[in-house]
């Protein structure tokens, strides 16, 4: 075994083995053994590169469009909020026609009975005596609007004082109430009751048509409060009252009812047991 191990190392052995035997041995006739094959490393197969791009929607998947919405579509949405919320009832220009020969005031046959009128009419206070202090007073002006807009103010200049030992506990209190805003001609003096009014009351409610609603926003004495009537069909604030707590908006625009609009409308103030300045 060790002989053939070594003739098939080297053919040069067969050569001296065959030349002492007296033997003629070609490579022809007897084959060397082949020599040994370098083995060849062997070649790796390239493997397949994923695409980065692939790589990438693989691992950071894209956000859905409903979920996330676009940058755009958020900004014009912010856009369209802050649109909403500016003041409309900007200041009007100046305005070059002649005003009213007579001065904007309330008659007697405009007001109730327990209406005590001072200063030219511009201060008005309410009878307290006694259970009269439980009655609502009311005054409506002479002058009426048919277009464009207008603003008046009020203010409650005093509190008047409620006795309430007449009565007993179990009596109902009176309470210190002004409302404002505007109403037809013919409807009720006393603010509030029955249809023709839309108003403010000083405790956060709306009057339309005598049903109240409440509102939230509630004004006191010394504060000056403006009630704007918008009857210009150009505005977007068109056929509303609105409501200002010295100069700042109160509550957004409140529309008229359609028994009020394409009438005339006049100032109206109510009030119990406080004195009121109205300025026109």
């Amino acid at each position: 075994q060790m002989l053939m191990q070594v003739m098939q190392q080297d053919p040069r052995v067969m050569e001296v083995i065959a030349a002492m035997q007296g033997m003629d041995i070609s490579q022809e006739q007897v084959p060397s053994p082949p020599a040994p094959k370098k083995e060849e490393p062997k070649k790796e197969e390239p493997k397949k590169e994923v695409p980065k791009q692939q790589e990438a929607k693989q691992e950071e998947p894209k956000p859905v469009a409903a979920e996330t919405p676009e940058p755009e579509a958020a900004s014009s949405e912010a856009k369209v909020a802050e649109v909403d919320n500016t003041e409309k009832e900007t200041d009007a220009s100046a305005d070059k026609r002649p005003v009213l020969k007579a001065p904007a005031l309330f008659r007697s046959c405009d007001t109730t009975l327990n209406v005590v009128p001072t200063m030219q009419g511009r201060v008005l206070r309410p009878l307290t005596d006694g259970a009269m202090q439980f009655l609502l007073a009311g005054a409506r002006a002479q002058t009426g609007l048919k277009a464009g807009r207008y603003m008046y103010e009020a203010r409650i200049l005093e509190m008047l004082p409620v006795s309430e030992h007449h009565w007993g506990r179990s009596a109902p209190k009176s309470k210190h109430v002004l409302r404002v805003g505007f109403s037809a001609a013919g409807s009720s003096l006393v603010l509030g009751h029955g249809v023709g009014g839309i108003c403010f009351d000083s405790d956060g409610g709306l009057f339309v048509d005598g049903k109240r609603a409440v509102t939230g926003k509630k004004f006191f004495k010394d504060q000056t409060i403006g009630v704007l009537l918008n009857l210009d069909p150009k505005s977007p604030n068109a056929n509303t009252v609105s409501l200002f707590r010295n100069g700042e908006r109160l509550t957004p625009p409140q529309k008229l009812p359609e028994s009020l609009q394409n009438k005339a409308l006049f100032p109206h103030v109510a009030f119990r047991n406080v004195s009121v300045q109205v300025s026109f």
